[in-house]
């Protein structure tokens, strides 16, 4: 098939874009990762007239656009007319597009100060730059996964790991990608509006983008195992791709970059083989193990204060990526192997001080028999400080931590799946207990589960979306609020007091409320089974979980919807509309 580019101007990108036509798929597209200085080198080429390169587009059935070449420059582009950078010290006046002032003023962006505005004419010149543009045809995710690979697989700007992924669609690279993400706090639905990618992208401390995530503050940067470049070059998804062929191979991964190559290729032996145990194995089990293992890591760590790097190679600015694999794995051995629980953190820490001078390693490879030896060594020290548990950690919870602050980061994108309650006793000097939240959580779970049949939703209490309310909380509770993307952890242990009970009745009385309502069948049972505690960092917040249904939810006749973060009553039009999507 032929396909011939055709002229497309910024201002027609600009206004599909804010139709919300511009579509990105996470299976195959990398996060945003251009620099400003990227972006204002762009911008200066379209402003200077010079060419830009081609963006490729494939139409969907829905007549949306997902992304398969382009997205750092459509990025870049509306990143610009929103004012989000300057180009030699000039922004984009707005008032010269009616479409950015309407979407300015519905505060879906601010605006700068009408000084250091670029001139009307050269705003009118960059609208109507064109940009080459070619449209694909319907088709089938395999064949525009196959065409993005095919274009990003020579790309000299991609890392090693970027190239493998790209073009790639099985089951090990899917669980790699799903696992990552989760560590890294950008999970979210495979497809995604471009206006959606900021917030799942990396940011960093010194750079202050406005991206969702700080590199400093994920999991791997905060331990000295990778840094920030080497995580925007998706080399955790590389560790990620270790521990888990290391998983199902029994023994340690062989590493390099040759094997790493082969594990990605469709037809290869490597491939096929990891696919196969990947299935006997269980893709849930394995992603829940690896979670587990990881969110105990990081309690061992944070419980003392420190970090990986600062106890196995204190005073070094070199990454500790085979102690963290040593540690990872040794972990794995006692926590799911021998479903055994730690029970002295601060002995465990204090056993891998300086462990880095213990570790074989080798800078571009490494040998299955030398990583044998390092988790025998890292087993050896830490072994004694694990105990049996009845339930073992494995089993009880564990890794919940994570997936909260998944959920809390998702709960911005996905604001109609998600609901946050700082609690039950109201914010006022006589701290009255609102009975009325109670009915009105209620009508949030119908809501909810009326999204329709694809996903759960979840509603946690303990977390305030305000920071007056936090602030609040603090001043009379004495509670230090933790912060996970501008929501307010507060905990409700501080209720209980309020109300003079324990845990067990505070749950109790939820279950109580909800055994009351006329909440329709299954919904109201299982949401009264999926109730869990989640203890997140010494404050204790409760998670209930909205089951997706396969037919709409009622509470006695009357039926309820989320849009975005409200829950309305669904009128008779509404109701037949919304019913359709769960035939």
């Amino acid at each position: 098939m032929s396909l011939t580019p055709r002229g497309m101007s910024i201002q027609e990108i600009y206004r599909q874009y804010s139709e919300k036509k511009f579509l990105v798929n996470r299976k195959y597209q990398r996060k945003l990762v251009w620099t400003v200085d990227e972006k204002e080198f762009l911008i200066d080429s379209i402003l200077s007239d010079f060419p830009i390169p081609l963006i490729l587009l494939a139409k969907t059935e829905s007549d949306e656009f997902e992304i398969i070449d382009g997205l750092q420059r459509l990025n870049a582009i509306i990143s610009f007319i929103e004012n989000r950078f300057s180009v030699d010290g000039l922004f984009f006046d707005i008032s010269q597009s009616s479409r950015a002032q309407q979407n300015a003023n519905n505060g879906i962006f601010v605006a700068t100060g009408e000084d250091k505005l670029l001139d009307p004419q050269s705003c009118a010149n960059f609208l109507d730059y064109q940009l080459a543009v070619t449209i694909y045809p319907n088709s089938e995710e395999t064949v525009i996964t196959d065409i993005f690979g095919r274009i990003n697989s020579g790309g000299k700007q991609l890392s090693p790991q970027e190239k493998r992924q790209a073009g790639t669609l099985d089951n090990f690279s899917d669980i790699v990608r799903k696992i990552a993400s989760e560590i890294r706090g950008d999970s979210s639905n495979d497809l995604l509006e471009l206006s959606e990618m900021p917030e799942i992208s990396i940011d960093s401390n010194r750079e202050n983008i406005g991206y969702g995530l700080i590199a400093e503050e994920i999991f791997w940067c905060k331990n000295g195992i990778i840094w920030k470049k080497q995580l925007r070059d998706s080399e955790d998804e590389e560790m990620v791709v270790d521990i888990v062929s290391s998983i199902l191979n029994d023994e340690p991964l062989a590493k390099s970059r040759e094997l790493f190559n082969k594990i990605y290729e469709e037809d290869s032996a490597e491939n096929q083989q990891l696919n196969k145990e990947l299935m006997i194995y269980g893709a849930e089990r394995l992603i829940h193990e690896i979670k587990v293992v990881f969110s105990i890591i990081e309690e061992v760590f944070d419980s003392q204060n420190t970090t990986i790097i600062n106890v196995v190679n204190p005073k070094s600015r070199n990454p500790v990526k085979e102690s963290f694999f040593s540690i990872f794995m040794a972990m794995f051995n006692l926590i799911v192997k021998e479903e055994k629980s730690p029970a002295e953190n601060d002995k465990i820490v204090s056993a891998l001080s300086s462990l880095q001078k213990s570790m074989i390693s080798t800078a571009n490879y490494s040998v299955t028999s030398d990583r044998e030896k390092n988790i025998a060594i890292t087993y050896g020290l830490i072994q004694k400080f694990f105990v049996k548990k009845d339930p073992p950690v494995l089993k009880h919870g564990a890794g919940l931590a994570l997936d909260f602050e998944n959920s809390i980061r998702r709960s911005k994108i996905e604001s109609n799946r998600y609901e946050c309650k700082q609690g039950f006793v109201d914010l006022s000097a006589n701290r009255n207990i609102n009975n009325n939240l109670y009915s009105e959580i209620i009508e949030t779970f119908c809501g909810i589960a009326n999204i329709g049949p694809d996903e759960d939703g979840f509603l946690f209490i303990g977390v305030a979306d305000k920071i007056e309310d936090a602030e609040r909380i603090k001043n009379l509770d004495n509670v230090n609020y933790r912060i996970i993307n501008n929501r307010f952890i507060v905990g409700i242990d501080r209720e209980l007091k309020i109300m003079k009970c324990n845990l067990d009745n505070y749950i109790n009385k939820i279950i109580s409320q909800i055994d009351k309502s006329e909440l329709s069948e299954p919904l109201k049972s299982q949401i009264k089974s999926q109730i869990d505690i989640i203890d997140y960092k010494g404050l204790s917040i409760i998670r209930l979980r909205i089951p997706k249904q396969n037919t709409l939810s009622f509470i006695g006749s009357k039926s309820y919807i989320r849009e975005n973060s409200q829950t309305i009553e669904m009128d008779a039009p509404k109701l037949v509309a919304i019913s359709k999507m769960f035939k």
